[in-house]
């Protein structure tokens, strides 16, 4: 008997990456909408908490050691942070609610929507008149 190979190879990945690679143009522009385009009020959004209990925490930190000496710098900076984190939770909170809102508002199909005045306007076309004129000489 002669020696088989009897290996079952896997398709080639490049296939794959091909097949996958060409879709119609409607999904590919849906996805290039959804990309990174507006990633950068994401990452603000995400690095606000950070921010405010830091800020909050080198405050309390100051007024504590001011009020209280070195004692009331340890408790101030604890109340600063806790203060920091709630309002920094509130405002992350507040600011995704807003950009949330702001998105449905551009995805929502804006029809044009004539006034009264223009409904009930009586139009003439320039277009009727020389067309007439022509056929009269």
């Amino acid at each position: 008997m002669s020696q088989g190979h009897s290996e079952v190879r896997s398709p080639p990945k490049l296939i794959f990456v091909i097949a996958s690679a060409q879709r119609p143009m409607s999904q590919s522009g849906q996805q290039s909408s959804s990309g990174f385009e507006g990633m950068g009020r994401w990452v603000a959004v995400a690095s606000e908490l950070p921010c405010t209990v830091i800020a909050l925490m080198f405050a309390g930190q100051i007024v504590g050691q001011s009020v209280w000496g070195q004692q009331g710098s340890t408790w101030g900076a604890i109340i600063g942070a806790i203060a920091g984190f709630a309002l920094g939770v509130y405002g992350v909170f507040a600011t995704v609610r807003f950009y949330e809102g702001m998105e449905k508002t551009s995805k929502m199909k804006r029809t044009y929507r004539p006034t009264l005045e223009e409904i009930t306007e009586d139009v003439e076309f320039d277009v009727d008149d020389d067309d007439r004129n022509e056929t009269r000489q």
